[in-house]
This record gives structure tokens, sequence and C-alpha cells, in this order.
């Protein structure tokens, strides 16, 4: 069952935190912030727009694989 307070509290850090990682076009950053606010969403549950850090990994792994920036 989700934790609706924790979501509340921490879903606003979880954000920010992945716009920031997102901006330093750093591949590993992206990965390692998009895990670790999987794992959090393991125990608050995940909110509607999970898919953006599903995206953000994604596209992350891709670059890295073609060796290019993040755009």
């Amino acid at each position: 069952m989700p934790d609706y307070d924790a979501m509340k509290r921490e879903y606003p850090k979880l954000k920010s935190a992945l716009a920031r990682a997102k901006n330093s076009k750093d591949h590993d950053k992206v990965v390692a912030t998009v895990r670790a606010a999987f794992a959090r969403f393991e125990i608050i549950g995940y909110p509607d727009a999970w898919h953006s850090w599903q995206n953000a990994l994604d596209d992350a792994l891709y670059y890295k694989a073609l060796g290019r920036q993040l755009p």
C-alpha cells in the first residue's frame, strides 16, 4: 500500500534530483539517481509519473552505449 505522506514529502525531492542529474549530462549520475529513486519507490509506492524516471534511465543507458552525450 502506498505511503501517501511519505510520497508528498519525498516526491518533490526525487523529482528535483532527477532534473539535476539530467542537467548534468552525466550518464552515470542519471543512472544512479534513477536507481535510488526506484529503490525508494519500492518502499513508499510508485508515483503516477514513474515513467519519467524510466525514460531517463533508458535514455542515459542508450546514449552511454553510443558513446554520446545526453541531449
